[in-house]
């Protein structure tokens, strides 16, 4: 595949390191652009190609932590946006959740992308389970992606704390995550660009993963020495990304791309396959091999996988999921109607159809018959008639009771199911004024 066809695209402060992560391992020019609201985190960054968010909606003074001045921002600067991944076939949307530029922005762009013809990929960093309001942010985030992109792969800075003690600095934990999603990036970027040894190219990848209504899962690891093989195996079985195991277990499609030296033999390659299939007996198997001199000594797998949406964690407690929700197409529509993401709240479904009430389960409350004019002077005259508590110089009671409607006589009366809106509720209901 053309290096030209892939883009990279960091959305926010936290896309830009993990980007420019990447591009230190890749050892060859990448199409990147850094997008952000902050002119100040983009006169920092490493990054070349830099698109400035939202100048007319936020001044100059980023999101604030606002995913709504996010989404603005990157809804007013589109162009830009459609400018640089115009021609791309595949786009990585890299990002940060939490925050106002990843959690507003990054939805917004990664539709862009894919209005284009782009398969749109998604790599995300969530909060730490401390962080309430941008864990709630950041759920939102995804829901907004899984409709906007072909897959999301979202790793949890919570889960990342659990693999380090309390002694440990948050930033080597961000860069501890950060060194993760690079490595995995890389591995998808030699699987489409190494000479193949088993064929292995974009359109396996655009089968696996464009418009499934399924979760997808990323990982990427290295092995060197004399069973590297069966180190590299391993490795995938506990890899966080892969929820330790799991995503294998329940995966209905795993693509697997080997990458060695030129000592690579397809014997080693067997036997990683041979290892995998055993812990998803069931999955659908694509597996390419191809040659990169760099990596002599060494074994480089990368794998994808798929499952069924039901079976997959939330992925902000650190299961490296996200899921990527329907976007059925209609017959002879290409671009299809999106159909609305389930959005659960303390446990109930927003999106549910609500189900039909009996009727004697119904709270409605009939209206009281209509009062005829002889019924309401009779009210009328047993209020006047009525003893009264007040002391001598209370107010008179008013006679409220309507002869005529004057310039409204010629007008049709208001009526609601049945009912005379005209006529004053006390009178309808019966009510007597003291």
């Amino acid at each position: 595949m053309n290096d030209a066809s892939i883009r990279f695209i960091a959305v926010g402060h936290a896309g830009a390191q993990i980007l420019s992560g990447l591009r230190a391992r890749s050892g060859s020019p990448l199409e990147c652009a850094h997008a952000d609201t902050s002119p100040e985190s983009l006169r920092i960054s490493p990054i070349d190609r830099k698109i400035t968010l939202g100048l007319s909606v936020s001044h100059g003074l980023g999101a604030g932590g606002d995913p709504e001045i996010g989404r603005l921002s990157a809804e007013s600067d589109l162009s830009s946006i459609h400018e640089f991944t115009q021609g791309a076939r595949l786009v990585f949307v890299i990002t940060g959740l939490g925050g106002g530029t990843g959690s507003g922005a990054a939805p917004v762009i990664a539709r862009a992308a894919r209005e284009f013809g782009a398969l749109v990929l998604v790599i995300a960093t969530t909060p730490f389970d401390f962080e309430r309001r941008r864990l709630q942010y950041a759920q939102e985030a995804l829901d907004r992606l899984r409709v906007s992109a072909d897959a999301v792969l979202a790793i949890s800075n919570q889960r990342v704390r659990r693999m380090h003690d309390d002694r440990t600095h948050p930033h080597e934990l961000y860069q501890f995550a950060n060194e993760l999603l690079a490595q995995t990036l890389q591995g998808l970027w030699r699987l489409l660009n190494a000479p193949g040894l088993i064929p292995l190219d974009f359109a396996h990848i655009e089968r696996l993963l464009r418009g499934r209504h399924a979760e997808s899962a990323f990982a990427a690891v290295q092995a060197t020495g004399e069973n590297r093989a069966h180190a590299a195996a391993e490795q995938l079985l506990t890899h966080p990304f892969l929820d330790t195991g799991s995503a294998l277990a329940s995966a209905k499609e795993v693509l697997v791309s080997v990458a060695g030296g030129d000592d690579l033999q397809i014997g080693e390659v067997e036997r990683l396959i041979e290892a995998l299939q055993g812990r998803c007996p069931t999955a659908e198997f694509i597996v390419g091999a191809s040659i990169d001199p760099a990596l002599t000594g060494h074994i480089h797998v990368t794998a994808i996988t798929t499952r069924p949406a039901a079976s997959a964690p939330n992925p902000l407690i650190g299961s490296g999921f996200a899921r990527n929700d329907p976007v059925p197409t209609s017959t002879g529509n290409q671009a299809g109607i999106q159909r609305s993401v389930p959005i659960v709240f303390n446990g109930e479904d927003f999106n549910r159809e609500p189900e039909p009430r009996g009727t004697t389960d119904s709270r409605f409350i009939p209206p009281p018959p209509e009062l005829n004019i002889e019924q309401r002077q009779r009210i009328l005259s047993g209020q006047r008639n009525k003893p009264s508590r007040r002391r001598p110089d209370s107010q008179m009671i008013m006679n409220f009771d309507i002869a005529q409607r004057g310039r409204f006589d010629n007008t049709e009366r208001n009526r609601h199911k049945g009912v005379d809106l005209d006529v004053p509720t006390y009178l309808r209901l019966g009510i007597v004024l003291n």
